[in-house]
């Protein structure tokens, strides 16, 4: 009986016309690899980064592009557009005024697409998580693949997170996943405000909330052009304090400015400038609740705002003359854009942050937080940890 002898095909035996001609051919090696295998390598060996640095960790970004760490020896490059990038470096803090640009900007980048939280800030808020402009962590917003811990991390430490990237990738492309076992106690801790996209309580209308901010948060708005009137000199006297008794001024204190009356404010702005203060240094603004003001203030004193001016001659012998004016909730006061074109963002500031109207400001809109933001963080009735839905 004849016994039939299997072999197994190891592909020794292959041969083909152009696969002989490459073997044979002097100072040429050949490979032979799974196709997956050298996507899975070009994959990992080319994350192009696209950076998202708006604090001191974007400088250790930048750091870590340079000689000593030289990013580029492992094909990672940083790119200036989100359409020729594939990892997300979130480096620094990120406010709700920018989250929805930020958030925008991650929706443009094509899949496949990671994202890096560099840093305490971008990880959790760090210092920040419960001021009222900062998102208390990116992954409530965007799903987070790797964490940087550190403040800020090193470059090294950059590149560590990408060699633990990299090693992601290869197990995505294998079609496994690492789960970490998570830390009951430092999530409690750390947990935002808002959910985080891989949270259980997370729900649909957060996520319908946040794309529809931001798709709109950088819609053209209209703008009115500035127009700027020319004040006319004016003969005055040359003693500082004899031109503010001129315009209302009955007392100079010791503790802050002199007050002026909020008639006579736009009046002594101009004669000053023509006395040659030409120089609009601050406006400050502040909030005073009910029996609060200035030391020595009587105790029933009503509710009221404060903004305090500075303007300064240029040149030698420098000159500064400041001043106050007093308003009653809702007041306006006449802004001073006409007089110094400088004032046109400082108000805008003051109107964002404590709620101070500037009558005919030519763009009196928010300058500081998102369009949509209720309420004026720096008045001292608002809470710091104050809520500002969707992003916190």
């Amino acid at each position: 009986m004849a016994v039939t002898r299997r072999t197994v095909d190891d592909g020794s035996a292959f041969e083909h016309p152009l696969y002989k001609t490459l073997l044979n051919t002097p100072g040429l090696s050949v490979s032979v690899a799974p196709l997956d295998d050298l996507l899975t390598w070009g994959l990992t060996n080319s994350l192009w980064v696209f950076p998202m640095a708006t604090s001191c960790c974007g400088i250790e970004l930048m750091a870590a592009a340079a000689g000593r760490v030289d990013l580029d020896r492992m094909g990672t490059i940083v790119r200036g557009t989100p359409r020729q990038a594939d990892v997300m470096v979130v480096a620094g803090t990120i406010t709700v005024k920018m989250a929805p640009r930020v958030k925008l900007l991650w929706d443009q980048m094509p899949e496949p697409k990671w994202c890096i939280a560099m840093g305490s800030c971008a990880i959790s808020g760090d210092f920040y998580r419960e001021l009222y402009s900062v998102v208390p962590g990116v992954d409530t917003f965007l799903p987070v693949d790797v964490y940087v811990p550190g403040c800020p991390p090193n470059p090294e430490a950059l590149m560590h997170g990408l060699l633990r990237l990299q090693e992601k990738v290869q197990l995505q492309r294998q079609g496994q996943k690492v789960v970490r076992d998570p830390n009951p106690a430092l999530l409690a801790i750390t947990k935002p405000s808002v959910p985080r996209l891989c949270d259980a309580d997370r729900t649909a209308e957060m996520d319908a909330a946040q794309e529809e901010s931001a798709a709109t948060s950088t819609a053209s708005e209209p703008r009115a052009p500035l127009h700027f009137d020319t004040p006319a000199a004016q003969a005055v006297d040359p003693d500082l304090q004899r031109l503010f008794a001129e315009n209302g001024v009955k007392d100079f204190p010791r503790e802050g400015p002199a007050l002026v009356p909020a008639a006579q404010h736009l009046a002594l702005a101009r004669k000053l400038k023509a006395q040659g203060f030409r120089q609009l240094v601050s406006i400050v603004a502040s909030h005073w609740p009910a029996g609060r003001g200035r030391k020595g203030a009587d105790a029933e004193e009503p509710e009221h705002f404060e903004v305090a001016y500075l303007v300064r001659s240029v040149g030698s012998g420098t000159r500064v003359a400041t001043w106050a004016v007093r308003l009653a909730p809702g007041e306006s006061i006449a802004s001073l854009v006409p007089v110094y074109a400088g004032a046109d963002w400082q108000e805008r500031e003051q109107y964002d942050l404590v709620g101070v109207p500037f009558a005919d400001h030519p763009d009196l809109r928010r300058l500081m937080m998102a369009e949509n933001y209720s309420g004026h963080p720096l008045r001292r009735d608002f809470a710091a940890d104050t809520a500002a839905a969707p992003w916190r």
